[in-house]
């Protein structure tokens, strides 16, 4: 996905990306990889020529694949390593593994580490490489367009509970943003309806995990902190 890495920054990324602006993951400094899957990382640390770079795991595989694996991780840590959590799987790993030395950073990161909440909460079905578009949306995204329809008054705070709780009890490829249109309809009627079809314009910027990946990538904490 992208050539030469001259800072040894390498972001495995995929569906997150989809819809930002394409300067956010497309930087000379930055080596893209595909989302990760066991092995990946280990055979990354394996192959990298010269000192110890900086890994951001922001999304995944599983299911079809092995996830990737702790190990493989606490190993680059025990490298040298910086590695970095974000955003969906990466969220997942770090909020798992910060006590030993992986990082996390952003508002999914924080909302899995102090809930452990279950891992499909940032799961969502998506097509091939390179464009990675998804299919269905993260929970945790979802969650983030029911708080803006609630302070807008679409929804009361109650229906907007009583959403999530659909959505969490269903396959993380069923929650899709047709589905959320109906059951607003559902709980309170054709107008909170119409306001979640007028978010659909600012999905890209109301999605938590595009804009912790964005707010990461532009603040660059890995240019700040040593290296274990």
């Amino acid at each position: 996905m992208s050539g030469a890495n001259p800072a040894s920054t390498y972001l495995f990324v995929g569906p997150t990306a989809y819809g930002l602006p394409k300067h956010t993951v497309r930087r000379a400094d930055l080596c893209l990889l595909p989302p990760a899957s066991r092995g990946d990382v280990a055979r990354l640390v394996a192959g990298h020529d010269g000192p110890p770079g900086t890994i951001i795991l922001a999304d995944g595989r599983f299911g079809d694949v092995l996830a990737v694996g702790h190990r493989e991780l606490l190993a680059a840590i025990g490298g040298g390593w910086q590695v970095w959590g974000v955003a969906s799987m990466g969220a997942i790993r770090a909020a798992e593994l910060h006590p030993y030395g992986m990082r996390g950073a952003g508002a999914v990161f924080r909302y899995m580490r102090d809930t452990m909440a279950p891992d499909d909460e940032v799961a969502v079905l998506h097509g091939p490489g390179p464009r990675y578009r998804p299919m269905s949306e993260a929970l945790v995204d979802l969650r983030g367009v029911l708080e803006v329809l609630t302070k807008q008054n679409a929804l009361t705070e109650s229906q907007a509970v009583t959403i999530a709780g659909r959505l969490a009890d269903l396959w993380f490829g069923e929650r899709t943003l047709p589905l959320l249109v109906d059951l607003c309809r559902q709980q309170a009627g054709d107008q909170a309806a119409v306001a979640v079809v007028a978010l659909l314009p600012r999905l890209a910027r109301l999605r938590a995990k595009g804009q912790d990946l964005t707010m990461f990538l532009k603040e660059e904490p890995w240019l700040s902190h040593p290296h274990p």
